[in-house]
C-alpha cells in the first residue's frame, strides 16, 4: 500500500468549498483542486492509502475503477512532481471518511490548476529569510559583522 501526505516542509493549503487552495513556498506556485481533486487530495493527505482512496472514490461516484484508476493516477502525478504531496512511510492511523458523504456526488476529470501569477511576490516574501538561530529577518554574514 502506498501513503501520502501533504508536504510539511514547502507547502500550506487551505480548504474551502468544494476546493483546496495549496501553495509550495519553494516555487511561489499555487494550485487549485476543485470538485473531484478536491476530493481526492482530502481522502489521500487524511491518511488513505492511494489503494483505498481510489476504492472510495469508485464507490462514491460510481464509476469503473479503472476510469478511477486511470484519470487519479494522473493526478497523482502531477501532485509528487509539483511538490505539493510525498510518499509517507509510516502507515497512519484509520482516517475517518464521513465527510465524504456530504459533497457532491456529480464526477468530474480531476485537473490540478497551477497558477504562476503571484510567483515573484511569493518568493521575495522575507519570510523564506527566517533561520531559526537567528531571527527574523535572517541578516547578511557582512551585516553580522557591524
Amino acid at each position: 500500500m502506498h501513503f501520502y501526505l501533504q508536504n510539511s516542509k514547502d507547502v500550506s493549503s487551505e480548504y474551502f468549498e468544494n476546493e483546496v487552495l495549496a501553495i509550495n513556498l519553494k516555487t511561489g506556485n499555487y494550485y487549485s483542486l476543485r470538485f473531484s481533486a478536491y476530493t481526492f487530495w482530502k481522502l489521500l493527505t487524511e491518511g488513505n492509502s492511494f489503494e483505498t482512496t481510489l476504492e472510495l472514490l469508485s464507490k462514491y461516484f460510481g464509476k469503473e475503477p479503472s476510469i478511477i484508476q486511470k484519470d487519479f493516477s494522473e493526478l497523482l502525478e502531477q501532485l509528487v512532481t509539483n511538490e505539493l504531496i510525498e510518499i509517507c512511510t509510516v502507515n497512519t492511523p484509520t482516517p475517518d471518511n464521513s465527510w465524504l458523504s456530504s459533497l457532491p456526488v456529480d464526477y468530474s476529470t480531476p485537473h490540478l490548476e497551477c497558477y504562476t501569477d503571484m510567483q515573484d511576490l511569493l518568493l521575495f516574501d522575507p519570510i523564506h529569510e527566517v533561520d531559526t538561530n537567528v531571527g527574523w529577518p535572517k541578516k547578511s554574514e557582512d551585516e553580522s559583522k557591524d
